[in-house]
């Protein structure tokens, strides 16, 4: 029930109110229109005669509709014609929050429905706002009906809410009302009223078709009342099959108009046509959401401008034109006068312009589906299309994300980096959607592919998570968890304990580790707890009732308590009850359970029953532990009970997190588990005991310390024992009083403190305060989990059971019966409880021999144990196997046994010649020696008892740190005092301190007692005083001059004249006495200087000096009340940039200043770079200071009241420094920071003596680098131009070069120039009138007219010369304006300037084959319309090789054919012109009796053979270009595609300048250049650059970009021709997989028809050595091919068997083809010839027997009897030549007879 509403500023306001305010708004809206539609003539009629005043038509300005204004935000129109020329090309303007005005129209789709407002999607990702009280006024009515207490409210309006009128994916025509901020966000505040948004319809416009946004004002019986908003309308909505209700909005269809009363039809989207112009007859009638179909007018970069009915102007942004989210230009796709269907999405109607959008998605008005969800990662996204403001991601199911510039990479650029240009594949985040635009919202950012979570979804009930504190309030702590995620922690949920004040614990910004218990992504609602107890316990892992069992054990915590029992809550809102009758054994009250449990206490429960579907939960608890032992003492005795001492026998032990022992009970044979740390009182004792009391021990006394679930624990701890046993029984918190000291154990840590539990389940909290009489930061530093202390009450609350105890030594130490002797006599009987080792005693003389050698000990035996000798008490130069004896000082039982032995010669000799041992008695003190340390005592031997042995424990008490006796060593000589002294048992000391009063110790009591009346009245200033030190610090030391005046004397002023790197302050010691003066007071915090009428004496300190300067000199300066005192200024004034001075370091800040202290109050800055003008030095600059350190500086800089040093020197013209890269300025060079304020531009021309092509690629953020001052800031200006040349920065670097000159000479002004020479310089601009500037210096810039850029005529040459590119200029003049060329003619003739740097030696060089390139030899299309090509030589090409294509060598950038490679391989000619044309191989039909004229054969020849010489002429041409020096350089080859824009060879050679360069992208690039510049009707020049393609992205590419690039080329080209060449180039680079791939899929299946493809494939598989699957596809290609093509194909199979298979069945093969067709001479001159190469002579010689007995025609005939005589001149001998002579002379006698 919706009852009120909040505004803007989250105030309730009523609904009159609102309705006030809204038609208030209507009224100004309303204005505003009509205001602007007056403006012009914008009510024409169409189809009518138009009046005198309407004899113009009505324009329209086609500007872009979000051109800024100075008077408003958009541009109002005046009604001039616009010029449309001007704006061709212009990009449209993004809408944003600035641009919008109230009044204007908009198309929203809801994205939100919340419980005040709406939210919506508007147009370029913005978010609109609709208020309740916004939505119409049958809406505000009906709230108001409902909470009319005096009326009784509608039945149907009883429950009426925004989600009753509003619905998500709703398309809504919304009107803005303003825009406010709030929390410096924008927020777009919108309203639908009719009223508002049809203001400016008017009655008489409304027309058929005319659609219309209205709201159901009643419900009638037969449809219902619509409220359009028009005066003077009514509309009537016919109720059909519609089920509507009071207040729905509804887009609707006017069907009949009749004076003002309008009959209505329901909006669909699918039905409904466009408007046409008689429908929509004003501008004021438009309206967001009308189909409209719209002309192109002209293109943008970033959309199109169109019009639509009959002169209305609109705009369609890139983002709305479908089929656009790829790298396609606009107006490829959408060409001038197109018409397309197009929705209005906004209006302007101030400069009448109109926003519109082609989407499908909108035409249709659906919502776009979008299976994604914000959070979600999306793998492997491709980039579509790069703008200036992002790149556009394609994602599956036809869904487009756009990646602003800003989330592209953690680094922040102002560009889109090379990184994600179009093609490339990243990984991605979604973070948001854009539902009008139908785009997802994506991030490449590492930072958010990173992050847990990104919205409410993401995060799941009992997930531990790490927040940060945001606020502390008095209910709970809110915290974040991530951008826009908030949680809260209630305060119930803060700690175990209850916590009254949270700001005493918890601080913002705090990270701490939480439990999420609820979340409630609708509400963005957030629930955790920060309860140790529910965070480590996975039992509180409830997430919901399903997930319950019975018998299951849970934990939660209480959230009420009635009478019938306890309301228990967990996680994800379940709610159990733990019945009263489950508490307890025993009946038990409301108030019963109060006093055990309280209101937010964990507690572990047992799931009695659950029933998911009701979502009812029983509990079930144990009894309580008091309960259980009083009811257990009334029914039965032989149960152990807590504080109850049992003797016990080991049964095992227990390993892991729980090591201890499991015992049995001897009295009632249950077992108990007894932890290590409860073995003994002393740690070491306790890890001892584990390992030797085995199972079957007994153990005397343990006492049961708890008892839950019948899970027992007892200790074996004396001093807890005997501390329990001093009770009659168990005590209680009754028995305990404050100031008495208790023995427990300690329990668990805690931030704040540790607990302490002291028997019968009483647990004491001791605060970190209270741990020691020092400072404790960590209290698990002191002491360990279990480790036993004697503690003192200091706070009991008896209501609530708990204890406050303390640990402090200054609280327990007078404590005597846990005194050091006490604990050292406990630990030596636990020791020999359970002894069973037999050792030598301590003070026994023994044989000891050296086995082993260490740096502090030497290993030895002692008989068969092991034994140690600490090096200090032993003689040097001991070696193993040397024997010696010594004196058992210890012995231990760890590690089978080890003895701890002195060799001291000294001490064996007085051991063994002891006397008779004197009696001791208690309080004796004597001087002993420490001759071990360990752990837990010392033992020390007494010299003057007889050399007795004996031990002093390291504590004091149990509670003792043990830090009093921390600094004593083994040598030292302490006295101690004899306190138990017993025959057979250890001899027991303890130290004896005292601190003996000295001669200084009594001066200091003197001195105390004449100063200590001496007070803060008493003291003036310039007064000198003695001081006593009291503590010295880095920075000062502090003194005192009485007991209540304090003071200080900071280093700056301890002397006059420091030594550089030294630190004054360390001759100073504690108790040192001074004279020193008066100078001032200060407060003790901030250290600012008082004034001398201070009243605070509390937190003043007296400022002191030591220098002879200021105790000599009289003045001193007096503050006096109110004087502003600004130190900083005062020193300012007296120091001149460049002057010398001192200072001390006082800290080192992690941004890379070092703070010099120049004075008490006075800091200066002092930047990394300049503390050193080594680099080295630089980069280790924290290394190179400390604090306290002294520091002589230079004043590098005094502005904005700060002081800025220097250890370099000042900032002047040659001064020398290292400085930071902060960015790198294409076209200008990089900018450098010299301190933290200063910073410099070094030019291109300064960044090296050698110019590169790319000077900026080498230098990145933060780069080191040296430079020179060339031209320091003057007064005027703060720019300083820098320079990083060697020439200028080194003076190593000109000595090794000595007198020669750099290769790009320093240019400092124009007369520096040559003319008639050639020099290098970087373009500086380009101006399409003025032609290119080129920089040559600092202030050097030359000017290349258009007519001396090339020797040929250049049409668009602005692309060609970027900003920054490196060129050479030929100087024209080098007057005040210098003119430059760049023709080739003035280079050549022009002298050198710069000489060409030496190469390096060993440098490799780097050759590419030019085949790689190429792929394949070129090749001509695969015709098959040739019908005269000489057989025989068509069978020489069947089976010709294609041979390697030259390699060209690359050294320096320079492109040259290799002449070595053209002697070893074909040259350039020969690849790029083939011998003979694909038609000629599969035209030719059978015809074995067919012979070709004379005429034909010649005719054929000669045009073959001009053909190829024509062609080898050009590339002649192109070689000899290539090897000379001209081109060499990327301008020369630009020159030369520029000249030769057709040729494929000059733009093949281009490619492999870049490939040689180790370029591809540029080679890439390149090769679209070509195919996009070459004319479309030379084919043959464009496959060849395809060709080149293939070969260059199957070497350097992906299997995927080598596919896309053939499809692409085989859709403009013959698709047999592409695929055979890709084909080719895969079978060069063995790639048989993807081969396979592409004859199966594509040739074998589109081109089965064409010979050429089967036998190309016979020849891959034969080569691959697939005998087999050649043979098969013999099979398949005789099915496939025509008859014509068979004889062909079969006899390139029978030659593939000879070369590369089996030679008989080649032969076979020939032999069934001749039979048949035994007429074809080319079928046997091709058997002839692969029999010849076989070897076989005899073979041969019956091949040629049966040819020459056959019976063909004389000229056939002749042709065979040439060859056999041929073959015999070569094979044969003299005999066999003249038989076969005569064998033809025969055949010719017999022919001329016949």
């Amino acid at each position: 029930m919706v009852k009120k509403i909040p505004n803007n500023d989250g105030k309730e306001v009523s609904n009159s109110q609102e309705a006030d305010k809204s038609v208030q708004v209507k009224e100004k809206v309303s204005k505003k229109r009509k205001i602007a539609i007056l403006s012009d003539d914008v009510d024409f009629v169409r189809g009518k005669k138009a009046t005198q005043s309407e004899s113009k038509p009505l324009k329209i300005e086609s500007d872009n509709i979000f051109k800024e204004n100075a008077d408003n935000v958009f541009e109002v129109s005046k009604g001039k014609k616009s010029k449309d020329d001007s704006d061709l090309g212009k990009p449209l303007e993004d809408l944003t929050y600035k641009k919008l005005s109230p009044g204007m129209l908009m198309l929203g789709v809801v994205t939100e429905v919340g419980e005040v407002d709406v939210v919506l999607s508007l147009p370029n990702g913005l978010t609109g706002f609709i208020r309740g009280t916004d939505i119409s006024e049958e809406f505000n009515q009906a709230i108001d009906s409902t909470t009319d207490d005096d009326d009784e409210p509608d039945i149907e309006q009883e429950d009426l809410d925004l989600c009753d009128v509003m619905k998500v994916g709703q398309y809504l025509t919304c009107s803005v009302v303003d825009v406010t901020t709030v929390n410096k966000t924008k927020k777009v505040n919108l309203t639908t009223k009719p009223e508002i948004i049809n203001c400016s319809v008017k009655k008489q416009d409304i027309n058929k078709n005319m659609v219309l946004q209205g709201v159901i004002q009643s419900v009638e019986e037969y449809g219902y009342m619509v409220n359009l908003g028009i005066k003077g309308v009514t509309a009537f909505l016919n109720k059909g099959d519609l089920s509507l209700k009071k207040c729905d909005i509804v887009s609707v269809v006017v069907k009949t108009v009749n004076d003002g009363n309008l009959i209505l039809g329901l909006y669909d989207a699918g039905t409904t046509k466009a408007l046409s112009d008689k429908t929509v007859t004003t501008f004021s009638s438009l309206s967001p959401g009308h189909l409209v179909n719209v002309t192109v007018k002209k293109h943008a970069a970033n959309g199109l401008r169109c019009s639509f009915l009959g002169g209305i102007q609109g705009s369609i942004h890139l983002i709305h034109l479908k089929d656009m989210y790829n790298d396609k230009a606009v107006q490829d796709v959408y060409p001038i006068k197109r018409k397309l269907p197009a929705r209005v999405i906004l209006i302007n109607p101030e400069n009448k312009r109109v926003l519109l959008s082609t989407l499908n998605c909108h035409v249709a008005m659906e919502t776009p589906c979008n299976l994604l969800k914000k959070g979600d990662t999306v793998e492997d996204v491709e980039v579509v299309r790069v703008t200036k403001r992002g790149v556009y991601i394609s994602l599956d199911n036809d869904l487009t994300g756009f990646v602003h510039l800003k989330k592209l990479q953690d680094k922040e650029t102002e560009k889109v980096s090379a990184n994600f240009k179009v093609g490339t594949r990243h990984k991605a985040r979604v973070m948001g959607f854009r539902i009008l635009d139908n785009l997802v919202q994506l991030s490449l950012r590492q930072s958010d592919l990173d992050k847990p979570f990104l919205s409410y979804h993401d995060i799941k009930v009992c997930s531990v998570v790490m927040v940060t504190i945001l606020s502390v309030e008095e209910f709970g702590l809110v915290v974040k968890l991530a951008d826009n995620i908030r949680g809260f922690v209630p305060k119930l949920h803060l700690a175990d304990i209850t916590i009254k004040n949270p700001a005493l614990k918890f601080k913002e910004n705090q990270r701490i580790k939480a439990k999420v218990l609820t979340v409630d992504p609708s509400k963005r609602r957030l629930t955790l707890t920060l309860k140790r107890s529910i965070i480590k316990n996975s039992t509180a892992d409830v997430c919901g009732y399903d997930t319950l069992e019975k018998d299951q054990q849970v934990t939660g915590w209480i959230a009420a308590i009635k009478q019938f029992g306890i309301i228990m809550n967990f996680p994800a809102k379940i709610r159990g009850l733990v019945h009263s009758s489950d508490i307890s054994n025993v009946p038990m009250t409301e108030d019963d359970i109060k006093k055990l449990y309280r209101i937010g206490q964990v507690l572990s429960c047992r799931v009695v029953h659950v029933n998911p579907e009701k979502e009812k939960l029983s509990l079930s608890l144990n009894l309580l532990e008091e309960l259980e032992t009083k009811n257990s003492e009334e029914t039965t005795g032989r149960w152990a009970r807590r504080g109850q001492i049992h003797s016990c026998t080991v049964l095992s032990r227990s390993k892991g997190d729980n090591d201890g022992l499991i015992v049995q009970l001897d009295s009632t044979k249950e077992e108990a588990f007894l932890p290590s740390y409860h073995l003994s009182d002393h740690k070491t004792l306790s890890e001892l005991n584990v390992g030797r009391l085995q199972p079957g021990t007994n153990i005397p006394q343990v006492l049961i310390i708890s008892k839950k679930m019948k899970k027992i624990i007892v200790t074996a701890k004396p001093s807890i024992i005997n501390w329990i046993k001093s009770f009659e029984q168990m005590p209680k918190i009754s028995d305990l009083s404050v100031g008495e000291f208790v023995v427990g154990y300690i329990k668990d840590f805690q931030d704040y403190g540790c607990f302490i539990e002291i028997g019968n389940g009483l647990v004491g909290l001791c605060p970190k305060a209270c741990l020691a009489d020092s400072f404790v930061s960590n209290p698990r530093d002191v002491y360990k989990s279990g480790e036993t202390v004697m503690c003192k009450i200091t706070n009991i609350d008896k209501e609530k059971e708990r204890l406050l105890v303390s640990l402090k030594h200054s609280d327990v130490g007078g404590e005597p019966t846990m005194s050091g002797p006490k604990l050292l006599e406990g630990y030596f009987s636990e020791l020999n409880m359970f002894s069973n080792t037999e050792h030598q005693p301590v003070g026994t003389v023994v044989e000891c021999e050296v086995v082993s050698v260490s740096e502090n000990w030497y290993n030895v035996k002692v008989g068969d144990v092991s034994g140690m000798v600490d090096r200090k008490f032993a003689e040097e130069g001991l070696k193993v196997g040397d024997v010696r004896k010594g004196v058992v000082l210890d012995f231990t039982e760890t590690n089978r046994g080890t003895y701890y032995v002195s060799l001291e010669t000294s001490l064996v000799e007085s051991v063994v010649g002891r006397g008779k041992k004197k009696k001791l008695t208690e309080g004796t003190e004597l001087s002993a020696k420490i001759v071990l340390t360990t752990e837990d005592y010392f033992v020390v031997v007494l010299p003057d008892a007889a050399h007795r042995f004996g031990y002093v424990h390291r504590r004091a008490h149990l509670s003792d740190l043990g830090e009093k006796y921390r600094d004593i060593k083994s040598g030292q000589v302490q006295k101690v005092s004899v306190c138990r002294a017993r025959k057979g048992k250890p001899l027991l000391l303890s130290f004896v301190v005292s601190e003996p009063e000295t001669p200084t110790s009594q001066s200091r009591k003197r001195k105390r007692s004449e100063d200590q009346d001496i007070k803060f009245d008493d003291i003036k200033l310039g007064e000198i005083y003695t001081v006593t030190v009291k503590s010295v610090k880095t920075l000062q030391l502090n003194v005192q001059l009485s007991r209540k005046v304090n003071g200080r004397v900071h280093i700056t002023e301890v002397t006059d004249s420091p030594n550089p790197d030294s630190k004054p302050l360390t001759e100073y010691k504690h108790g040192d006495t001074l004279q020193v003066k008066l100078i001032g007071f200060r407060h003790s915090k901030t250290h600012r200087y008082l004034p001398i009428t201070r009243t605070d004496y509390v937190r003043s300190m007296g400022e002191f000096s030591l220098r002879e300067s200021v105790i000599s000199s009289p003045k001193v300066r007096e503050i006096k009340e109110n004087e502003k005192v600004d130190e900083t200024k005062d020193l300012i004034s007296s120091l001149v940039v460049g002057q010398q001075i001192t200072g001390f370091v006082k800290s080192l800040d992690s941004s890379g200043f070092v703070w010099i202290s120049l004075s008490p109050g006075v800091e200066a800055r002092l930047w990394h770079t300049l503390t050193s003008t080594d680099k080295e030095e630089v980069e280790k600059w924290t290394e190179r200071f400390t604090v306290g350190q002294c520091v002589s500086a230079t004043v590098f800089s005094t502005r904005d009241n700060k002081i800025d040093l220097s250890l370099v020197g000042p900032m002047t013209a040659d001064a020398k420094f290292w400085c930071l890269v902060k960015a790198t300025l294409p076209g200008i060079g990089l900018k450098l920071q010299i301190n933290a304020r200063d910073f410099g531009i070094a030019p291109l021309t300064e960044l090296n003596d050698n110019y590169s092509k790319d000077p900026l690629s080498k230098y990145h953020e933060n780069d080191l680098v040296q430079c020179v001052v060339v031209e320091p800031p003057t007064e005027g200006s703060r720019r300083t131009t820098l320079s990083l040349r060697k020439s200028r920065t080194s003076q190593r670097w000109k000595k090794a070069v000595g007198g020669r000159k750099v290769v790009n000479q320093v240019i400092d002004k124009p007369e520096d120039l040559e003319v008639d020479s050639v020099y290098s310089g970087y373009v500086k601009s380009t101006s399409p009138t003025a032609g290119i500037f080129v920089s040559l210096g600092i202030n050097v810039t030359g000017r290349v007219l258009m007519k001396n850029m090339s020797d040929n005529y250049l049409k668009n040459w602005e692309p060609m010369f970027p900003i920054g590119k490196l060129v050479k200029v030929f100087i024209l003049q080098n007057g005040p304006k210098v003119e430059l060329s760049m023709k080739l003619s003035d280079l050549k003739k022009g002298k050198k300037k710069e000489e060409e740097e030496e190469e390096e030696a060993g440098e490799e060089e780097v050759q590419r084959c030019l085949d790689d390139i190429l792929l394949e030899r070129y090749q001509e299309s695969d015709g098959e319309d040739d019908e005269h090509a000489d057989d025989a030589e068509d069978s020489d090409d069947e089976v010709k090789e294609v041979e390697d294509a030259p390699k060209i060598v690359f050294t320096s950038g320079k492109a040259a054919v290799s002449e070595e490679s053209v002697k070893e391989s074909v040259s350039l000619r020969e690849v790029l012109v083939d011998e003979k044309s694909e038609s000629e191989e599969e035209s030719e039909e059978e015809k074995p009796d067919e012979t070709e004229t004379k005429k034909g054969k010649s005719f054929l020849k000669r045009e073959k053979k001009r053909k190829k010489e024509e062609a080898e002429e050009e590339i002649r041409k192109i070689e000899m270009k290539s090897n000379s020096a001209v081109l060499e350089t990327e301008d020369d080859f630009e020159r030369e595609v520029a000249s030769k824009p057709d040729s494929g060879a000059s733009w093949v050679c281009y490619m492999a300048y870049w490939l040689g360069l180790g370029n591809v992208d540029k080679a890439r690039l390149t090769a679209r250049r070509a195919l996009d510049t070459i004319n479309y009707r030379l084919e043959e020049e464009k496959l060849n650059v395809w060709s080149a393609l293939f070969n260059l992205e199957n070497s350097f590419g992906t299997q995927d970009g080598l596919m896309k690039v053939c499809k692409e080329a085989a859709a403009v080209n013959d698709s047999k021709t592409v695929f055979l060449r890709l084909a080719a180039v895969l079978d060069k680079s063995k790639k048989y997989q993807e081969l396979d791939d592409v004859y199966s899929s594509v040739l074998l299946k589109k081109h089965k028809k064409s010979k050429k493809v089967w036998c190309n494939y016979c020849s891959s598989l034969a080569s691959q050595g697939r005998l087999g699957e050649m043979r098969e596809l013999l099979t398949k290609a005789l099915k496939s091919l025509p008859k014509d093509k068979h004889i062909r194909t079969i006899c390139h199979f029978a030659q593939t068997e000879y070369k590369q298979g089996d030679p008989n069945r080649g032969s076979t093969m020939f032999e069934n083809v001749l039979t048949t067709y035994p007429h074809r001479l080319d079928l046997w001159a091709v058997y002839l010839d692969k029999t010849i190469s076989l070897n076989d002579n005899e073979q041969t010689r019956l091949l040629l027997d049966r040819m020459i007995g056959l019976k063909l025609p004389m000229k056939k005939m002749k042709f065979f009897f040439k060859r056999y005589i041929d073959f015999e001149t070569i094979h044969g001998d003299a005999a066999s030549l003249k038989n076969i002579k005569e064998k033809a002379q025969s055949y010719l006698s017999s022919s001329q007879d016949e």
